[in-house]
């Protein structure tokens, strides 16, 4: 049984009926160093104890004009607490398509990719970001790719993070994995996911800055300028 450490609680309204799906967004901007690409949106809606995240990235990289790098990518999973039941993810990045679909049953998880049908035990995380509960696993699954990755994830430490410029008190970890370093900011008191930052192609930054962020304890959303900055830590 997995160890969840946080428990993000995301009510519609203070009144909505129970028969009502609670719902949580979170809306970012990317960045490739200090330009903007594009944006990526999660959408998470719960009812009747199972959690439905909808994602949708969109990603351009233009020199003069010309688009150099493409990137396009759909996801909807459905979870039962911290395991993953289904999982339907379509990508295109810069032409190459990959397509991901999973099914858990009692036994074990199916996935299937275009070239590969893989059995994964029953209880699985993907990159849940917006679940704090993944920051404990060792293995977690590639929504665009399929598979099964290995990794190692560490608490750095405690910082601050302006977010619309208000200081937010935060805390950071990393993700070790093959394909680089991913470095995660949620915050202190509550874990609700802040910003992420990852190393791209040619070690640049690619970053992703909150447009709106669910509030703690309300299904109301913060909407955040378009910069989030340390202010302080280590």
């Amino acid at each position: 049984m997995k160890f969840c450490f946080a428990t993000l609680l995301f009510l519609f309204t203070a009144n909505a009926s129970a028969s009502l799906p609670q719902q949580s967004q979170w809306q970012f901007k990317v960045l490739l160093d200090s330009r903007e690409i594009g944006s990526h949106q999660f959408t998470v809606s719960q009812v009747n104890g199972q959690q439905t995240i909808q994602t949708d990235a969109s990603f351009d990289v233009k020199v003069l004009f010309v688009n150099l790098y493409r990137y396009r990518h759909q996801n909807t999973e459905v979870w039962q607490g911290n395991c993953l039941r289904s999982i339907n993810a379509e990508t295109d990045a810069n032409g190459k398509q990959f397509s991901v679909a999973g099914q858990a049953n009692d036994s074990y998880f199916q996935v299937n990719t275009a070239s590969t049908e893989t059995e994964l035990p029953a209880c699985i995380m993907t990159f849940a970001y917006w679940n704090p509960a993944f920051l404990t696993e060792d293995k977690l699954l590639n929504s665009q790719t399929g598979e099964y990755e290995d990794v190692t994830i560490t608490r750095v430490g405690e910082e601050s993070l302006r977010v619309n410029d208000e200081a937010v008190a935060a805390v950071r970890y990393l993700i070790d994995l093959k394909a680089g370093p991913i470095t995660l900011w949620y915050g202190a008191s509550d874990f609700r996911w802040l910003a992420l930052e990852s190393v791209a192609a040619g070690g640049r930054a690619l970053r992703y800055e909150p447009l709106t962020i669910p509030l703690s304890g309300s299904g109301q959303a913060l909407s955040a300028d378009s910069t989030v900055s340390k202010i302080g830590g280590q």
